[in-house]
């Protein structure tokens, strides 16, 4: 699997469970640019209590949607974090027919408890997973794993049995 550098657009969401990590997804403008959380089919990952998180990559930064009965805290610009409910009263975060959102810049960061589920939103840093598929190659592999297949079962089904219990044992 290849590595590239993160660009300076890419956001990270981590799920943990306690401390132990259930996923971990990069949103950005060249992969993904969606991320869905929730309980309904088409959602990528599920979260209880009926909540919902929506994650949107734009150009101007991550656009958050979110339902109620979610907790957690926001950093802006890299202050202190405060509850979402202060982020609400100074109008950071904005209410909507379906709930909350809020769009997020370079420095600012989430960090939001659904039931025990605990979901850390901040721009990515380092280096972000990238696999690329080869169509030839691929192609080739599943064209040698046919053939092998073949030679297999053709080699096997002209072949005798070989029998190792002697005619003797056999009568008695």
């Amino acid at each position: 699997m290849k590595t590239a550098a993160a660009p300076a657009s890419a956001w990270e969401v981590r799920m943990r469970w306690g401390d132990r990590s259930l996923e971990a997804e990069v949103v950005d403008g060249r992969g993904r640019k969606t991320l869905s959380l929730g309980e309904r089919e088409e959602d990528d990952f599920v979260i209880g209590n009926g909540a919902r998180l929506h994650f949107t990559w734009t150009e101007n930064g991550l656009e958050v949607r979110f339902s109620t009965g979610i907790a957690g805290t926001g950093s802006i610009k890299g202050a202190e974090p405060v509850s979402l409910g202060q982020l609400v009263e100074r109008g950071v975060v904005k209410e909507s027919s379906d709930g909350y959102f809020v769009t997020l810049a370079a420095s600012d960061s989430l960090a939001l408890e659904i039931g025990g589920q605990h979901i850390e939103v901040r721009q990515t840093r380092g280096r972000v997973a990238r696999l690329r598929i080869d169509a030839l190659a691929t192609v080739a592999l599943i064209a040698g794993l046919a053939l092998l297949g073949a030679w297999l079962v053709s080699t096997l089904a002209g072949m005798t049995p070989l029998n190792l219990i002697p005619k003797e044992m056999k009568k008695k």
